[in-house]
Order: C-alpha cells, then sequence, then structure tokens
C-alpha cells in the first residue's frame, strides 16, 4: 500500500510540472495467452510441465514512463527518461524499486550525448543504449521465444552507470559505457553496501561501434564484467559464481532486401573460471565444482512485411563449454527456432501470435535433452 501511495505521489508531482516543461506520459499495456510445454526440466528424465495462462508483457513488457528535456542553449539539451514496469495481469510492480527499468539523465552536445543512471548495458538487447538489440529482428523475443540470449550472452540493466553516444559520422557511431557497481541491490532484495569502483563491487566495461549505410548495417560490443573479489568460491552459498572477469565479443550484420530484412548475429565469451555448488540434478551435479567456461553462439533472423502485418522469425544455435578441474569436458548445445506476427489494428495497437521451440542438450551422462515448447497470442496497446 506504502509502495502504491509514493507511486501515485511521484505520478502526481510530474503532472504538475509538465505543464511548465517538455514532460510526456508514455507505455504499454501488453496481455497474453501463453502455453508452455517443458519436457526433462533442467535435463531429469520425467520432469515434465505443461501450463497456461493469462501473461503480462508477453511480446513486450508493460510499463508507464515519463520523459522530458529542455533546451538550455544552442547545442546542449538536457533531459531525463524515468520507466517502471508493471503486471498488467495483477497491477503489481514487477521490481520492489521505483522506475527499475530505466532511470537516467542526459546532457546532449554537438560532440556527443552524455547518460547517466540506471539503463541496460551495450549488450543488453534492452533499454535506451543497448546495441545488440538491433542485431536480430526479435531482440530480446517473445514469451521466451526468438530471444537472441537463449544462445547469445547477454547483460541487462546496471545500476551507478555512465555511457557516451556520439554523433554520427559516415554512418557510424560509437557507444562507449562503465557501470561503476553494477548492482545496488542483490537477488534477494537485499541492499548492497560495497562502495562504487571498489573491487568488492561487481563494475562493467564496454564499447559499441555501430554503423549503416543504405541497405546494409553493421555493427560490434566488446565489453568487460570486472567481478566482485567477494564472489569467490569460499562464498558463494548455494549459486553459482564467476570468480574471474568474463571478456564478451558481440557481432552483428543486416541487410534489407526491401521485401525482407535479414540479420545475422555471433557471439563469443569468456568467463574464465566458475564455481558451481552441485545440485539436485544430474546437470549441476556433473557441473559442480571448478571449471573454466567459455562459449559462442550464432542466430540468423528475418523480418518481412505479410498480409498487412509484419512476420518474424529466428532461428539459432549455441554451446557452452565448461572445462571441469576433475578433467571432465561437458559442451551442453542448445538450438532454438521461433515465429512471430503481428498485426496493427491502429498506429498504437495491436495483435499478435507466436510459437518457439528450444532444446538443450547437456552432454552429461544420465542427463536427457530438455524441450521447451511455447505458444501464445495476445494484444498490446501502446500510450
Amino acid at each position: 500500500m506504502k509502495k502504491t501511495l509514493a507511486a501515485v505521489a511521484v505520478l502526481g508531482a510530474f503532472a504538475g510540472s509538465a505543464l511548465a516543461a517538455d514532460v510526456t506520459l508514455y507505455g504499454k499495456v501488453d496481455f497474453g495467452f501463453v502455453y508452455d510445454n517443458v519436457q526433462n526440466k533442467g535435463g531429469v528424465d520425467g520432469a515434465d510441465n505443461n501450463s497456461v495462462g493469462l501473461e503480462s508483457g508477453v511480446s513486450s513488457g508493460s510499463r508507464f514512463g515519463l520523459k522530458g528535456s529542455e533546451q538550455i542553449s544552442e547545442g546542449l539539451t538536457v533531459g531525463f527518461q524515468l520507466e517502471q514496469g508493471f503486471n498488467a495481469d495483477d497491477g503489481t510492480f514487477s521490481s520492489d524499486r521505483m522506475f527499475h527499468r530505466e532511470a537516467r539523465a542526459y546532457v546532449a552536445t554537438d560532440y556527443g550525448t552524455f547518460h547517466f543512471g540506471r539503463f541496460g548495458a551495450l549488450d543488453s538487447g534492452t533499454g535506451s543504449l543497448d546495441v545488440v538489440g538491433g542485431f536480430s529482428a526479435s531482440g530480446t523475443g517473445y514469451a521466451g521465444t526468438l530471444d537472441q540470449s537463449t544462445v547469445l550472452r547477454t547483460y541487462s540493466r546496471m545500476d551507478n552507470s555512465i555511457a557516451y553516444t556520439s554523433p554520427e559520422f559516415a554512418g557510424l557511431q560509437l557507444s562507449a559505457m562503465v557501470s561503476l557497481k553494477t548492482a545496488a541491490f542483490d537477488s534477494d532484495g537485499k541492499k548492497n553496501d560495497t562502495e562504487e569502483s571498489n573491487h568488492e563491487s561487481d563494475r562493467y566495461y564496454g564499447v559499441g561501434l555501430t554503423g549503416q549505410w543504405g541497405n546494409f548495417g553493421a555493427g560490434l560490443v566488446v565489453s568487460q564484467s570486472d567481478v566482485s573479489v567477494l564472489k569467490t568460491k569460499d562464498k558463494v552459498g548455494d549459486g553459482t559464481a564467476y570468480s574471474d572477469d568474463v571478456l564478451n565479443i558481440t557481432a552483428g550484420v543486416n541487410y534489407d532486401f526491401g521485401v525482407a530484412k535479414a540479420f545475422l548475429a555471433a557471439n563469443y565469451y569468456d568467463a574464465g573460471e566458475i564455481f558451481s555448488v552441485a545440485g539436485n540434478t544430474a546437470v549441476s551435479a556433473a557441473k559442480g565444482g571448478v571449471s573454466d567456461l567459455t562459449g559462442w553462439g550464432v542466430v540468423a533472423s528475418v523480418e518481412a512485411p505479410v498480409a498487412a502485418g509484419t512476420l518474424e522469425a529466428m532461428v539459432g544455435y549455441g554451446v557452452d563449454s565448461y572445462d571441469l578441474e576433475a578433467g571432465e569436458d561437458i559442451d551442453e548445445a542448445t538450438w532454438t527456432v521461433g515465429a512471430f506476427y503481428k498485426y496493427p489494428l491502429s498506429k498504437r495497437t495491436y495483435m499478435y501470435a507466436g510459437a518457439g521451440y528450444t532444446t538443450t542438450d547437456y552432454d552429461v551422462k544420465d542427463a536427457e535433452d530438455e524441450n521447451v515448447t511455447t505458444v501464445y497470442t495476445g494484444i498490446c496497446h501502446n500510450f
């Protein structure tokens, strides 16, 4: 109740100030029916599950936001963007914090734009500064399908971030970003009291370059995640810890043929030494202990106008390679394929339907292939 009242108070304050500034309220509400069929979850034979239900954010996360800007002088503009996700099916916030999707201020000049706050990493597939979302037809995908992160390594939104985007020059644009402390809260919602830029905090550094020349486009993102020294194998608890810095390289090309636009993306990462706690599945039991982890993936996708709507399709393949300290090597391979169709009812509202299939071969003795089939349909309204 207190969170709801706080949200109303914040929105009310901005609504009042909107009369004196260039402030816009925007958002979207997305509902969909989703059917999931999971066979051998986690590689465990017989760990099957069927589910069907009404879900929020199937094709795009339900959200509301405020954005505005003020021109200080010629060649100098200051602005902001605050964005909060919510679950349209039950009215709750999708995070305990306000504006968890984005809380960004920026300063735009003739020499580029500087950004400050919380937003998606360059290789996150989400947010205002993301680069790799444009490497595929569907970006972060729909209901867990057509999602390039299924086989490519991506990050998420990060706190305490500073970024720069350059003006376009000869079709090229440069992006650079650093997060001095990627998360102010841990996965359990507990505040992380470590200092920014300190070796006890997770940090992120990334640089991206994109270009568009007529019908052809290309992009590259190289990033490094510096892992907190507190995340060692002695303090991992019940999860998985990366005790080495993680190098991530993602590249993409696209070409617009007129009748369709084709995309191709590839990714390589080196996570170095990791430590996994052996769990109650055949897969996690085999990976329990110290190992070196590397991986790669490839995604091909296409977008084409069909019968007054838009059809998107994707196929992807990726491999995670675990070099176990005990001497055994495990190559975990994943295939994913899917299609999505969007039909506009108006400029702001569209209906959609899609399906996807993903299979993972865990390459572990006594572990079965995990197979996931998803079918969905719904409607999204933008405001």
